[in-house]
């Protein structure tokens, strides 16, 4: 897989390459900027892909390494294992932590999980607008949705979500709110 992807990359460069040589058109060369930058990004995928898979790996022989010490001294672990096995466990077991390529990769995949549920939420408040659910102005209205949708920018670089954007608020007010029906008030 690694080889069929080296040579796209090389073959979009290139191409790229050509297109802008030979291609005075504007249009054209908007083409070879995006082939350029369609081979750069797959490059990038595949560093990236390649540093977890690596890192992956690490993880692996560090699992194996503590089920081979373990599995082999279960009775006596303690006695037999002694200092130097346990400095062998652990110092497997630490190679598992710091994954770094992984790590960044997962938290890209979060942000763009994060962003898709803001922007459904953003496009369910504005949908129950356009059809009527909502009876609040039309000022009101986009002052929440561009509020929501802000939020995106606000939770770029937050790792996990901040005070109040769990989700335990909404849900409680929910709760809050169906007892509040259920007694007949606010309806």
């Amino acid at each position: 897989m690694e080889s069929n992807i080296k040579g796209l990359v090389a073959a979009g460069h290139e191409m790229a390459s050509e297109l802008k040589a030979e291609c005075g058109a504007v249009d054209m060369r908007s083409v070879a900027k995006l082939i350029s930058d369609l081979a750069t990004q797959l490059e990038v995928q595949l560093v990236r892909a390649n540093a977890m898979a690596a890192e992956n790996e690490l993880a692996r022989k560090a699992v194996q390494a503590f089920c081979e010490v373990v599995g082999d001294n279960t009775e006596v672990i303690a006695e037999v294992v002694g200092r130097y096995g346990v400095l062998v466990i652990l110092k497997a077991m630490k190679a598992t932590v710091n994954m770094p390529a992984t790590d960044a990769f997962l938290a890209e995949i979060r942000a763009e999980a994060r962003n898709e549920g803001i922007n459904y939420t953003a496009s369910r408040l504005a949908a129950a607008f356009n059809h009527g659910f909502i009876n609040k102005s039309l000022r009101e209205v986009f002052d929440v949705t561009r509020m929501i949708l802000s939020a995106k920018e606000e939770l770029a670089n937050e790792p996990h979500p901040i005070d109040g954007l769990s989700g335990e608020y909404a849900e409680k007010s929910l709760e809050e709110w169906a007892e509040q029906i259920r007694k007949g008030g606010c309806q």
